[in-house]
């Protein structure tokens, strides 16, 4: 049944299925970058110090070390980032479900009253009905019965 209330509705739940979107899309950025950040401290593990050799090959560990350490931090931030926006989206979603059921509850209240009304009319015509029938039945039988 049409509402004044349907739009909205459908509006208010349009809007919130777009924040579940973002949420998911970001919960696989969440998921994606922590796989980055476990890649990267195992390769980071992996890494052996040269026991000997020349001056420059302790020198490329030290910076292939520092490398790996530094694109740890910044994939962290990242995450940091994105741990954020997720606490942001969920507050989002909260408010855009609380506004669609408000809606929703308006949107069933205008229901239930228009059926109200729908079955209000529906007995003042069958008893209007009826009574025409027994006004108009005179002498005559009503269900074998002589009125």
């Amino acid at each position: 049944m049409k509402t004044k209330f349907g739009a909205i509705v459908n509006l208010r739940k349009n809007d919130m299925q777009r924040i579940e979107r973002g949420i998911m899309q970001n919960e696989n950025k969440i998921a994606s970058k922590q796989s980055q950040i476990a890649a990267l401290q195992e390769e980071f593990l992996g890494l052996k110090m040269p026991s000997g050799g020349a001056f420059y090959a302790f020198r490329a560990f030290e910076e292939t070390k520092n490398m790996l350490l530094a694109h740890i931090a910044l994939h962290c931030a990242e995450l940091e980032s994105l741990q954020a926006n997720k606490a942001l989206l969920q507050e989002q979603y909260k408010k855009s479900h609380i506004e669609y059921e408000k809606v929703k509850f308006l949107e069933k209240k205008e229901q239930d009253s228009v059926l109200q009304k729908l079955k209000t009319q529906e007995k003042i015509q069958s008893d209007e009905i009826a009574l025409m029938l027994y006004n108009n039945a005179g002498d005559k039988t009503i269900g074998g019965r002589v009125i």
